[in-house]
């Protein structure tokens, strides 16, 4: 049986519809960062043509067009997403406080939209390099602080916290069925056989996500695909492995029941989304009994690292050293490997220190530069600006959205935003006033990604 031949079968009279949804456009959102824009700013500055406000989640709407080289999507202000994408994150209902672990984690939306809530803490994996690096980069971009992210594989991750999170989302590795529309290659190596294949990875995922969550704490599962095997057949086999655990009816103003009708949601191209399963589960038991991390004690600072954190007059509560590079956070670090953890501030070289990218993306810092709109067209083309100030390192900000760094000569800001981040020869920054224009590319390369 072939792919459509599945649907029909599974959706009867709703089929007619799911295939005219696959000859509309894919289905497009941004989702507002409120750590650093609030709501009415948004509305009022950000230029966007906004449809309608999507149901998905708060402070998200539906949009049409490329808006990757928007200056609000550069500055991490806002993320671009396919909609129904973020109802996993709201059906978790993330709390100020919560210990959280996003199991499968790349490329980072779901993550990043987590961070929105004010977890005191956000444990994130990705084995995969590559996609560990654009959750990285994606972190970085949106001014992550409190949150440490493995490259490993999820099951290790997971045991590595026994009964320590309050909030756990699988958003599982899945044939992706819902991006079919968007990739022709879904389309091209679907398969029953590879259907299966997720489903076995999936119910080991789960069953080690089961072992970091704390009792009374709640787990999340969800995917991409529409294939009942890995979706309703799969929380159906883990509730009968752990009968402590219970499925919760889920409420919510979007979607559609699962097809057991057992308290799951569906979203289909024709709800407003390209495709999602969501299942909340909670674990029995008094979440009083959560246990404790271990932590590393926070390293005294040396000479170099205070100096620039004084002239930047910026201070984090909690910091770590590894090698001559220096990281900040708002609590204490937890011990183990990591591919990051906290703010990456910047290294000592030498007898200097290079502050990096990222802090300037996470620090609200004392020296700024201020850039009109052809400045920052030009800083983001990597030029430097002839732009009187103070000599030392500085904030680039545009609307006073941070952009990256530079060092100002008291007449010249050298620029120092990474070459992988900068705009392609022939591309221009989608300023708001400005309509359409050419779109452009940023890069990631490879040598500017951290090991």
């Amino acid at each position: 049986m072939d792919f459509f031949e599945r649907m029909k079968s599974s959706l009867k009279e709703d089929y007619p519809a799911f295939l005219a949804s696959m000859d509309r456009p894919f289905a497009r959102s941004v989702r507002l960062n409120t750590r650093r824009m609030d709501r009415d700013r948004f509305l009022a500055e950000s230029g966007l043509d906004l449809e309608r406000e999507s149901p998905f989640t708060r402070d998200a709407w539906i949009v049409s067009g490329s808006w990757g080289l928007h200056p609000l999507h550069v500055s991490g202000a806002m993320y671009l997403q396919e909609p129904s994408a973020s109802a996993p994150v709201d059906i978790l209902d993330v709390q100020t406080g919560d210990r959280v672990l996003d199991l499968c984690a790349a490329p980072g939306s779901k993550s990043t939209q987590i961070l929105r809530e004010k977890p005191s803490f956000l444990v994130c994996n990705e084995l995969d390099p590559k996609r560990a690096s654009v959750l990285l980069s994606n972190l970085e971009r949106t001014g992550a602080v409190d949150f440490a992210l493995s490259r490993d594989d999820a099951c290790r991750t997971a045991r590595r916290f026994p009964g320590m999170f309050d909030k756990v989302l699988v958003d599982a590795p899945c044939s992706g069925e819902g991006m079919i529309k968007k990739h022709d290659l879904a389309l091209t190596e679907w398969s029953e056989a590879n259907i299966r294949t997720c489903a076995a990875r999936q119910a080991d995922i789960l069953d080690a996500a089961y072992e970091a969550l704390v009792c009374g704490g709640v787990m999340v599962y969800s995917t991409c695909t529409y294939a009942r095997e890995e979706n309703e057949d799969q929380v159906r086999a883990f509730l009968q492995r752990h009968p402590d655990m219970t499925q919760e009816p889920i409420h919510k103003p979007y979607g559609r029941p699962d097809f057991d009708q057992a308290g799951g949601l569906r979203i289909f191209p024709m709800d407003g989304g390209e495709g999602q399963f969501a299942a909340r589960l909670r674990k029995a038991g008094d979440p009083e009994d959560r246990r404790e991390p271990s932590r590393e004690k926070t390293v005294r600072l040396t000479a170099l690292e205070q100096a620039f954190l004084q002239d930047m007059q910026v201070s984090f509560p909690y910091y770590y050293r590894e090698k001559n590079r220096l990281y900040g956070m708002n609590q204490p670090f937890l011990k183990g490997t990591w591919k990051r953890q906290g703010v990456f501030i910047g290294e000592t070289v030498k007898t200097r220190f290079e502050p990096a990218h990222a802090f300037f993306m996470a620090a609200d810092c004392a020296r700024k530069a201020e850039l009109d709109d052809a400045q920052l067209d030009a800083f983001l083309h990597g030029q430097e600006l002839a732009y009187p100030m103070e000599k030392g390192y500085v904030q680039v900000t545009w609307h006073g959205q941070p952009m990256g760094f530079a060092k100002s000569t008291g007449k010249v800001l050298k620029n120092k935003l990474p070459k992988g981040l900068r705009l392609l020869a022939g591309s221009q920054v989608r300023l708001p006033e400005a309509g359409s224009v050419t779109d452009g590319t940023v890069t990631e390369r490879k040598e500017n990604q951290e090991a």
